[in-house]
């Protein structure tokens, strides 16, 4: 028997596609579906047959070399569509009425992954009543081992920063756009953002704070709904609604700045973040 297979290019385009949507194993040796117009065999010429053109390709390199013993058909995998928040957190969490309702609910919650690699659920951290909601990124080694977050190197330095404007972690309340460490401390992905999406927004609405500080590109870009760098995205203050219904019912001042973690690697940067942690000082100030 003889086989038909797509193009070089194309059949690792095919190979990389499914590795990422989890495909592992074959389920059959006939194709289906959307694939059964694509295992149809051009039969082999024979080998006193004349030369044939090859069908058009997007491929250029293809269309020039000299034609194969099979036809090459275009292979075309559809287009994998965005993961939708899955139905546990799709639905309004406004039945939390307090920052320990959320709490449980986050310990109770099996439907992210990060869980199960954690060693603990990390929080927040500060005073609840202050008017700074200060939002990072992901917790840390030292973040997932005590469960607080922004308690190692880069807890230290922000404990720092926040000491050189005359504050201190009861003048602030601290939390991050993931309640568990990513294995490594890799960067959050999209998935896992979104997914956990709306118990941030319900911790936002619980603690209704008078202005957030978003520290670091994961932090800002989802608050912001942004794809910009955070090096262009710091200083630069912008009113987000944050209510379930965009009604305008909580509208509240974001404040992007560079991650402590981003300081410890850059310290040259460090005036920059002054500059914003100045910014935000003035700005409670003509609040209150």
């Amino acid at each position: 028997m003889t086989a038909s297979y797509p193009a070089k290019d194309d059949l690792l385009f095919a190979l990389k596609w499914q590795m990422e949507m989890g495909i592992d194993c074959a389920l059959s040796d006939t194709a289906t579906g959307l694939y059964a117009a694509e295992a149809v065999r051009t039969p082999v010429r024979p080998a006193t047959a004349a030369p044939q053109s090859l069908p058009p390709s997007r491929h250029s390199a293809i269309s020039a070399a000299p034609p194969p013993m099979l036809a090459e058909p275009s292979f075309s995998p559809p287009i994998a569509e965005p993961v939708a928040v899955p139905p546990q957190t799709a639905r309004p969490l406004s039945g939390l009425q307090t920052l320990s309702d959320l709490r449980a609910a986050l310990e109770a919650f099996e439907g992210c992954a990060l869980k199960k690699t954690a060693s603990n659920l990390v929080f927040a951290d500060g005073n609840p009543a202050a008017d700074i909601m200060l939002i990072g990124e992901a917790p840390g080694r030292d973040e997932d081992r005590m469960g607080l977050p922004f308690v190692g190197a880069a807890g230290q330095l922000l404990d720092r920063m926040l000491k050189s404007v005359g504050m201190d972690r009861q003048d602030v309340y601290i939390t991050n756009i993931l309640p568990w460490r990513p294995p490594g401390n890799r960067t959050p992905t999209v998935e896992e953002t979104r997914l956990l999406w709306p118990f941030l927004r319900r911790h936002i609405q619980l603690k209704a704070p008078k202005i957030i500080f978003a520290l670091g590109g994961s932090s800002a870009k989802l608050l912001l709904d942004s794809q910009t760098g955070i090096l262009k995205l710091r200083g630069q203050m912008t009113e987000i609604d944050f209510s379930d219904a965009g009604d305008g019912s909580l509208i509240l001042p974001v404040l992007p700045s560079l991650h402590p973690a981003y300081l410890l690697r850059a310290p040259n940067m460090k005036k920059q973040a002054f500059s914003d942690l100045l910014q935000l000082c003035q700005h409670l100030k003509k609040a209150s």
